[in-house]
C-alpha cells in the first residue's frame, strides 16, 4: 500500500505499481511454466477438458476408467476455461493472461465502488494496489476462481449501488453478477446478503434499497436454475451449491486439518460422490462431538492464523511436481514476503475500522469478517479462503490513510 493524499496520485506512482503488478505475474509465470498443476488447479483444468471433450463436468475415476459427472466443483470456472481453451491451448501462458484481464476489471470495478462512495480520489490508487495485491497476482498463472469470483463479487456490488441513478437493469445486472459469482464460489453466498445490507447506508430510501436487492436475489435464483436441474438429473437429489460440504467439514473438523489439506481415506472415493459427502460428514461429526470444545478452539484460531501463514500461492508453485528450481521451497523469506505486504494493509485497515466505524468501506470489511467467522472458520479454512477480504481490506486502508481526520469519511 502506498500513502495517498486528497489529489491524484503522481503518474510515477502508477507506472511504479503497473511494473510491479506485471513483474510479480511474470515471476510466477516463470515458476509456473512447465510445471504440472496441483490440488484445485489441476481439477479445474480436467473439469474444462471434459467439458471441451463433449463429457459435462466429469472428473477421472481413481481407477481410471471414463470420467463421471460431479457437483463437487462449481461450474462457472470451467466453463470459462473451456471456452478459452476452444481459441487457445490452456497452457501458464493463457491462464496468466486470462486471469490478469479478469484481476484488472476487477481493479476497475473496486475503483468505480469507491467512486460510488464518494472517493474518486481513491479509485486509481485502489485499482493498482489490488493488482499487486500478492495473493492474487501470484495466481495468475494458476487455474483458480477466487480472482474471477472477486470480480464477479465487485460487479454485484456496483451494479446494485448504480440502481440509485438507473433503472432496475442495473438490479437485474447485479443479481445476474451474483448469481454467477455463487456458481463460481458458492461458500461465499452467505457473504451476498452481508455485504447488501452493509450498502444499505448509501441509500437515500430504505424501501428502493430492499426492492432492488429482492430483485437482484430473484435474478440471481434464475442464474442458478440450470445449475440445479443438472444436479436433479444427473444425481436424482437437489444439490443447490455443491456436493462437497461434507469433505469441508470433515477437513475443518480433522484435528490435523482445518488449514492445510488432508487427503481422505482411498476408499470414500470407491462409494460414489454423495456417499463419500455422506462418510465426511458422519466422520466429521463424530469428530466434533468427541471433542467440541478442541473444534471451537481449533476453528477460532484459523482466521488470525491465516494472517501469518506463507503464502497459498508460492506454495503452489514451489512445491509443484517438477519444478525446475526447487531450492526455492527453502527460501523463507520468500514464501513469507507476500504475507508480511499483507499485514502492513490489514493493520491500516484495523486502525481504520477503529477510527471510522461507521463508514461504508468499515461496513464492508466487518461484513466480510462476519461472514468469515459465522461460516468460514467452521469448515476448511486457509489464506486462500479469505482472499476476497482483498479489495475491502485495501478501501479500508486507503480511505483511513487519505483521511484519517474526516469525520464526514463516516458516512461514506
Amino acid at each position: 500500500m502506498m500513502a495517498v493524499s486528497s489529489g491524484s496520485p503522481r503518474p510515477r506512482w502508477w507506472l511504479a505499481l503497473i511494473l510491479l503488478a506485471l513483474a510479480m505475474r511474470l515471476f510466477a509465470l516463470f515458476l509456473a511454466s512447465g510445471v504440472p498443476h496441483i490440488g484445485d488447479p489441476a481439477n479445474y483444468l480436467r473439469l474444462a477438458e471434459a467439458l471441451q471433450a463433449g463429457q459435462g463436468l466429469a472428473l477421472p475415476r481413481v481407477d481410471g476408467a471414463e470420467p463421471v459427472p460431479t457437483a463437487l466443483y462449481p461450474p462457472m470456472l470451467p466453463l470459462l476455461l473451456a471456452g478459452v481453451g476452444l481459441v487457445v491451448p490452456l497452457s501458464a501462458l493463457t491462464l496468466c493472461i486470462v486471469n490478469s484481464l479478469i484481476d484488472i476489471a476487477a481493479a476497475l470495478l473496486l475503483g468505480r465502488l469507491s467512486t460510488q462512495l464518494g472517493r474518486p480520489d481513491l479509485a486509481v490508487p485502489l485499482g493498482l494496489a489490488y493488482l499487486v495485491w500478492p495473493s492474487i497476482a501470484l495466481m495468475a498463472p494458476l487455474a483458480y476462481k477466487e480472482g474471477l469470483f472477486i470480480a464477479l463479487l465487485l460487479a454485484s456490488l456496483v451494479a446494485l449501488l448504480e440502481t440509485r441513478r438507473g433503472g432496475m437493469r442495473w438490479a437485474v445486472a447485479s443479481g445476474a453478477a451474483a448469481g454467477a459469482m455463487i456458481l463460481t464460489q458458492p461458500a461465499a453466498t452467505p457473504f451476498l446478503p452481508l455485504a447488501f445490507f452493509a450498502l444499505m447506508p448509501a441509500f437515500e430510501r430504505r424501501g428502493r434499497w430492499l426492492r432492488v436487492s429482492l430483485i437482484a436475489a430473484a435474478v440471481a435464483v434464475l442464474v442458478m436454475l440450470p445449475w440445479w436441474v443438472r444436479n436433479a438429473m444427473t444425481f436424482g437429489s437437489f444439490i443447490p451449491l455443491t456436493s462437497s460440504g461434507g469433505l469441508a467439514l470433515w477437513q475443518g473438523a480433522h484435528p490435523a486439518g482445518g488449514m492445510q489439506f488432508q487427503p481422505p481415506p482411498s476408499s470414500w472415493a470407491l462409494t460414489g460422490e454423495l456417499a463419500a459427502a455422506q462418510l465426511a460428514q458422519s466422520a466429521a461429526w463424530q469428530t466434533i462431538l468427541s471433542d467440541p470444545l478442541g473444534y471451537v478452539q481449533r476453528c477460532l484460531a484459523k482466521f488470525p492464523t491465516s494472517f501469518i501463514m506463507t503464502n497459498w500461492a508460492i506454495d503452489q508453485l514451489v512445491f509443484a511436481k517438477s519444478q525446475p528450481l526447487p531450492e526455492l521451497a527453502r527460501w523463507p523469506l520468500l514464501r513469507l514476503a507476500p504475507t508480511f505486504a499483507e499485514l502492513i494493509a490489514v493493520t491500516i485497515a484495523t486502525i481504520g475500522i477503529m477510527r471510522l466505524p461507521r463508514s461504508i468501506p468499515a461496513r464492508l470489511l466487518w461484513a466480510s469478517v462476519a461472514h468469515v467467522m459465522l461460516f468460514g472458520i467452521w469448515f476448511e479454512f486457509s489464506e486462500r479462503h479469505r482472499i476476497f477480504m482483498a479489495p475491502f481490506i485495501l478501501m479500508m486502508a486507503a480511505t483511513v490513510m487519505a483521511s484519517p481526520d474526516r469525520r464526514g469519511a463516516d458516512h461514506n
